[in-house]
């Protein structure tokens, strides 16, 4: 007997990449979903790129959805979208500061970079001023020369808004430590957007029995501020940065 086996092949013709705007994320997950391998630090870079990125376009009142910006190509990621490129460390970076300096929707890499290093020239001059020799004429230590340049410089920086926004009226309070009023004001105002910048508030040191103040803060977060204001090299103090708004309707 003879049997003859009969091969037959099956051509699949491979579906088109799909497009991150097309994916409903509240369908269920199928089987040709793209899997992304990736780790918590990544995803909460991503989680913070949104949330810029969200607050930019509430404060701006601009006219377009945050999710799709996160989701279409961009030069300052080279063709690819936030949610793609955001995940590395450097692309995070550049969205934050793309959004907190109010830079347009979109810019060359190279210009972030470029405002990027300028604020690290910056650190390293304040640190090379305070690298002096002591009393005896015998270098301190880093550690020292560290310690002494932030006891010189750092300080609790608060401010006030009050605006009129296309939505209403926002009032905010805000609090940063900083180095000098300069550096304070920089990050103050670019929270809010330079529609704003120029109604912002800023002073040194905190009031607790200002209007704005008793308004907006708790007592908890009032008591923790003026421990800050009188020691701002304490670790509660470490990497402070307070913000409350509210908003009435228009």
């Amino acid at each position: 007997m003879q049997i003859d086996l009969i091969t037959r092949q099956t051509l699949v013709t491979p579906e088109a990449p799909t497009t991150l705007a097309a994916v409903d994320p509240l369908d269920r997950d199928a089987a040709s979903d793209e899997i992304v391998v990736t780790t918590t630090r990544s995803l909460i870079r991503l989680v913070l790129v949104a949330a810029e990125t969200a607050s930019r376009f509430e404060r701006e009142a601009i006219g377009h959805d945050p999710v799709a910006w996160m989701l279409a190509p961009r030069d300052l990621f080279a063709g690819r979208s936030a949610v793609e490129a955001c995940l590395s460390r450097e692309e995070c970076l550049r969205a934050v500061l793309l959004h907190g300096l109010s830079i347009g929707l979109d810019a060359d890499p190279m210009t972030l970079d470029a405002l990027m290093a300028e604020d690290d020239d910056v650190d390293a001059d304040r640190f090379d001023e305070a690298d002096v020799a002591d009393g005896s004429g015998t270098d301190l230590d880093a550690a020292d020369r560290a310690n002494g340049a932030e006891q010189e410089t750092l300080r609790l920086w608060t401010s006030f808004l009050i605006a009129e926004r296309g939505t209403g009226t926002i009032q905010a309070f805000d609090a940063v430590v900083a180095g000098d009023r300069l550096e304070a004001e920089t990050k103050l105002r670019a929270r809010h957007g330079a529609a704003v910048g120029d109604a912002i508030e800023v002073s040194e040191g905190f009031d607790p029995s200002s209007p704005m103040a008793e308004a907006l803060l708790s007592p908890a977060v009032a008591d923790m501020l003026e421990q800050v204001a009188a020691d701002p090299y304490s670790p509660l103090a470490k990497g402070l940065s307070v913000s409350f708004e509210q908003r009435f309707a228009a």
